[in-house]
């Protein structure tokens, strides 16, 4: 992967939050505020009710379940964190997936940002199985807000430190630039990180070898029209890199954690599910994490 060759466009004028009215939800909704009166952007709320039920012997009325979420939705609205932002608020029905998808099409959505439940497996996210499908394939970056996220960091938005986890493998010149874009609009530090995760068999020279070579290569990531305002430094661990990204992002006190897509930099190891280095990131982490996919 290769530096930034051009510019990329970035801006923040409409983000799109979907809700089901959980504590999860509303950390959420802090963060969406939030950045709506950083960025001066319009907020908007939906909350869709499915059209398929099938958790149930029995599906509720359908229009009960309207009724419900119209009255949740509209005693949201009411609420004093919406004053002095542009927001509308909707409830949609039919499949989650494609009413955002349409929605985000439609509305030209910068950034939609979701709340996790984070328990379980990876179909256990706030809106089901379809949160997974929104941050893999969502044609904008998705600010995911973790149960390990305090609201009140929502209400303050200070970026201070922002962790930029890659794996060498794939362009994520997108997720680097919202890393950088972000960090001059903040003022913040950035911190890029690339985690080699090797079979224990390896040798001591070989680990060091592969952990110079990416260093090398993280180094070249900085775009050449990078600001020296903006403070940044590369690190290289070997571990497990769900655990690494983690763990430096706690010793770090980072603010927030920018990831494009993932897979494993060493051909022997096992975990090289996309969704497996993400998913535990996103459950556990302290802070917001954004995805940005190419």
């Amino acid at each position: 992967m290769n530096s930034l060759a051009a510019p990329i466009r970035i801006a923040l004028q409409n983000i799109l939050l979907p809700t089901d009215f959980s504590s999860c939800s509303e950390t959420a909704l802090a963060y969406g505020v939030a950045l709506c009166r950083r960025y001066d952007t319009t907020l908007y709320t939906v909350t869709v009710v499915p059209e398929e039920i099938t958790d149930y012997v029995q599906p509720p009325d359908p229009f009960y379940l309207r009724h419900c979420a119209e009255k949740k939705m509209a005693h949201l609205a009411e609420m004093k964190l919406f004053q002095g932002i542009k927001h509308r608020e909707w409830v949609k029905e039919g499949f989650v997936s494609d009413v955002l998808s349409d929605l985000i099409d439609r509305l030209e959505i910068d950034l939609v940002v979701l709340g996790t439940h984070g328990r379980g497996g990876i179909k256990k996210l706030v809106l089901g199985s379809v949160a997974e499908e929104i941050v893999n394939c969502a044609t904008c970056p998705v600010l995911t807000v973790g149960p390990q996220v305090s609201p009140k960091l929502g209400a303050e938005l200070k970026l201070r430190r922002i962790l930029y986890a890659t794996d060498l493998l794939h362009d994520s010149a997108r997720a680097l630039a919202y890393a950088f874009w972000l960090a001059g609009q903040e003022q913040a530090h950035v911190t890029l990180l690339h985690v080699l995760n090797m079979p224990t068999d390896v040798s001591v020279e070989n680990r060091q070898s592969q952990k110079e070579m990416a260093l090398k290569r993280l180094v070249q990531l900085l775009p050449p029209e990078t600001s020296a305002s903006v403070g940044t430094e590369f690190i290289v661990e070997i571990g497990v890199p769900g655990e690494q990204i983690l763990k430096l992002a706690e010793g770090q006190n980072a603010d927030l954690i920018v990831m494009g897509p993932h897979h494993t930099s060493f051909a022997r190891v096992s975990t090289h599910l996309p969704w497996i280095v993400p998913h535990q990131v996103l459950c556990h982490a302290h802070c917001p994490v954004l995805t940005v996919r190419d």
